[in-house]
């Protein structure tokens, strides 16, 4: 029983973290998904604890997806200017 739970759990946290990602990955490769998070992910953690940044990465990439579905746009305008977009990204 206790074996069940353990992977009930771990599969509702796999599909949970999908499901994050799943606006981004509708506009941009995985490859650029990733390289997004990874960048957010350590200029946030500058100005928060890095579980923090990562919420908030988690967040705004599919923000800012959703606004600039030409990853090459994203890149053009810089980084801090993409995350003013996710503002309301906690």
């Amino acid at each position: 029983m206790k074996k069940l739970v353990l992977i009930l759990s771990i599969f509702v946290l796999l599909v949970s973290c999908k499901m994050l990602l799943k606006g981004a990955a509708k506009y941009w490769s995985k490859k650029q998904v990733k390289e997004f998070l990874e960048n957010c992910e350590a200029n946030s953690s500058k100005l928060m604890s890095d579980d923090k940044a990562k919420e908030y990465c988690d967040c705004a990439v599919d923000i800012v997806a959703e606004k600039y579905q030409n990853f090459e746009d994203v890149k053009k305008m810089g980084f801090l200017e993409a995350l003013k977009i996710a503002k309301d990204c906690k």
